[in-house]
């Protein structure tokens, strides 16, 4: 089947005279991987969270800040009688070095919880690529289903064409009805309206695909998987343990624990140290100081400043209304909803991996009969057309073994495509698709 595929797109391409990309599986993964825009953004999502948790282990560190100012006041300020205070051109400059000692555990606890927001980014992403892949295995498949029944129908009407000329030269020799003849005809007429719905619905497929792995929409896409391929082996349930939302919840939990802390450091003493230089000059004092002779002689005294300034800060919640006890206590009913959400969402999941789980083992035997069915078509197939041609066998009942051969592969093509996509949800859903 593979070869006829391949065949049959290769005739288009050289008629067509364009390239075609040749895809396999895990092509198609990496590139839908590499493409896709939400998955860009929870990369991105990663990145922020890690520059976060820097920027939460920088509150440790002393922090130094320094400033530089100049003030120019006119008129003079006037201090006493014969006084005035001249601040024209005050420089004042500055440098603050401010450490905190104890912060009631509110920088340990963010930092606690930029680490879990970055855990929480990881989860995300893994969560967000087990999507797209899943989403480009889904719309691989799919093409290749289409292709393949395109490929029956075309096998369905080389047989009709086979019969059809058969029974003209039998309405030539007299042996049959012009009727007969129509009846074939009307038959390859329906089967061609057919073949071009399924051509029309392979054509929607590529391009979902070429969406997918961020594809030219006017490239040609050849699969280099077959649903032909050997089908892997029965699985035993894996349970959801890998599942990144349920890692998620469990952080989700984690951080409302920590939010406790948070609110509770609000209403904790903070101590810490600061120590600085600071420096300021230009500032004239100017008066006038009694002579000898009673005459009164003017001067000027500039006052300046620089060292070194040490202070030590302790801040101390007295009385607040009872604010932290309720905010406390909201920050636990927080905890709880957590808690709950977090089994209710653990049951869905549980739930949603036995149902995935119970499709894909279905599948197994459900290909197992179609397989069986379609091989007791084509050998009623093969019968009922050698005695057609013999004279042994009626118009009607040969095409009535065509029709039940193709139900049959129509059958055989679908079941082997559910199969595939109930397993990529299975897998799925228990959290086993990852991104090499």
């Amino acid at each position: 089947m593979k070869t006829k595929i391949l065949t049959l797109v290769a005739v288009c391409l050289l008629a067509a005279d364009v390239s075609a990309i040749e895809l396999s599986l895990s092509q198609c993964r990496e590139m839908a991987l590499q493409t896709d825009e939400l998955l860009k953004v929870s990369r991105n999502k990663v990145v922020q969270a890690g520059l976060d948790r820097s920027i939460a282990r920088t509150a440790y560190l002393p922090k130094l800040d320094g400033s530089v100012s100049a003030l120019y006041m006119t008129p003079n300020s006037t201090m006493g009688d014969a006084m005035e205070l001249q601040m024209r051109g005050v420089y004042m400059a500055g440098l603050s070095l401010v450490q905190p000692v104890y912060t009631g555990s509110k920088i340990t606890t963010a930092n606690k919880l930029a680490r879990l927001g970055e855990e929480a980014a990881r989860e995300q992403l893994d969560a967000a690529a087990m999507d797209v892949i899943a989403e480009a295995e889904k719309s691989y498949w799919m093409y290749v289903a289409v292709l393949s029944k395109i490929d029956m129908l075309n096998a369905y009407l080389t047989q009709l064409d086979s019969i059809l000329s058969h029974t003209r030269s039998a309405y030539e020799l007299g042996l049959t009805t012009q009727l007969n003849v129509s009846r074939v005809e009307t038959r390859m007429a329906e089967l061609s309206y057919r073949l071009r719905q399924a051509k029309s619905g392979g054509e929607l497929c590529r391009l979902s695909l070429c969406r997918i792995i961020g594809a030219d929409e006017n490239e040609p896409i050849i699969p280099t998987e077959t649903l032909d391929n050997e089908l892997p082996a029965e699985k035993t349930f894996a349970g959801i343990d890998s599942r990144p939302e349920l890692h998620l919840s469990m952080l989700n939990i984690t951080a409302k624990k920590h939010d406790v802390k948070m609110v509770l450091s609000d209403f904790l003493p903070t101590l810490g140290v600061q120590l600085g230089w600071n420096a300021f000059g230009n500032m004239k004092m100017k008066s006038f100081v009694a002579l000898e002779d009673g005459s009164l002689y003017p001067y000027t005294q500039s006052v300046s400043y620089k060292g070194l300034v040490g202070a030590l800060s302790l801040s101390v919640p007295i009385f607040h209304w009872g604010e932290g006890v309720h905010k406390v206590k909201k920050a636990k009913v927080e905890v709880e909803n957590a808690s709950l959400e977090h089994e209710r969402n653990k049951k869905l999941m549980e739930l949603q991996a036995r149902q995935a789980f119970s499709n894909c083992a279905d599948g197994y035997e459900l290909i197992s009969s179609a397989q069986k069915a379609f091989s007791e078509a084509e050998q009623n197939l093969q019968l009922m057309k050698s005695q057609y041609e013999a004279g042994l066998m009626t118009l009607t009942d040969c095409l009535e073994a065509q029709s039940q051969w193709q139900t049959a592969y129509s059958n055989l093509i679908e079941a082997k495509t559910q199969f595939r996509i109930n397993e990529i949800e299975y897998l799925r859903s228990v959290g086993l698709i990852r991104a090499k």
